[in-house]
């Protein structure tokens, strides 16, 4: 492992404005949207539970979406999965793509800037100043590939590849690309999935991409132990 020689090696807090706002906003809003109109996570934690929750906003539906899908990428308390596909339903699979896109990229980005704001000083004080082995391969390219790869495992918790490259050196322009490229497809998937629930009757093509959508997640991961093997 490498010490940093000095200050400038480190990884810089620089969207800590950003992140504060962003989250600050967000708590906010939801709080909001809670006591205007109160619901329990019981309620929204099924498909047909958040469709009905969400029709009840009204014009301002694509912005409830938005931010639940902001601090679903903080805290995952709801499926992914399922709000993808609830928005499909929603609000078709044009704009519902890019809402979940744009939720998810914000949220990731908060928990970027808030575990290098915040958890970058507590986890080299663990290592007595010294970076991680697996923190230092979080740089350049190896950084971009490796986020990229674990987006595109829906198995592995996102929110701890936000924390660990916001703690690793690893350039925010290459963790958001990785993230919006390795989060798209499934995005896209799930969310073409909930729209034809209820607007198309090729059942045949909606369980084949659901499919795929499982298996090509699992062939990456095969292929990836056996290469580091």
């Amino acid at each position: 492992m490498k010490n940093y020689p000095n200050k400038a090696d480190r990884p810089s807090g620089s969207g800590q404005p950003f992140s504060i706002i962003s989250l600050a906003v967000a708590v906010v809003s939801i709080i909001g949207l809670y006591l205007y109109k109160p619901v329990n996570l019981e309620e929204v934690s099924t498909i047909e539970g958040f469709v009905r929750y969400a029709k009840s906003f009204g014009v301002i539906m694509p912005i409830v979406i938005f931010e639940i899908i902001l601090v679903q990428a903080i805290v995952p308390v709801i499926p992914f999965v399922m709000l993808c596909s609830a928005a499909g339903i929603l609000i078709g699979v044009g704009q519902g793509i890019a809402i979940i896109w744009a939720g998810t990229l914000t949220g990731a980005s908060i928990t970027f800037f808030l575990s290098r704001t915040m958890g970058f000083r507590w986890a080299l004080s663990k290592h007595e100043g010294k970076v991680p082995g697996y923190l230092e391969k979080m740089n350049g390219t190896g950084g971009f590939l490796a986020v990229l790869t674990l987006r595109l495992l829906p198995y592995f918790p996102a929110p701890i590849i936000n924390i660990t490259a916001g703690i690793s050196q690893m350039r925010f322009a290459s963790f958001f690309l990785a993230s919006a490229i390795g989060k798209l497809p499934f995005i896209i998937g799930y969310t073409y999935v909930g729209n034809n629930l209820i607007n198309s009757k090729n059942y045949a093509l909606m369980m084949a991409l659901f499919a795929a959508l499982i298996i090509v997640p699992y062939l990456i991961m095969v292929t990836l132990k056996k290469n580091s093997s």
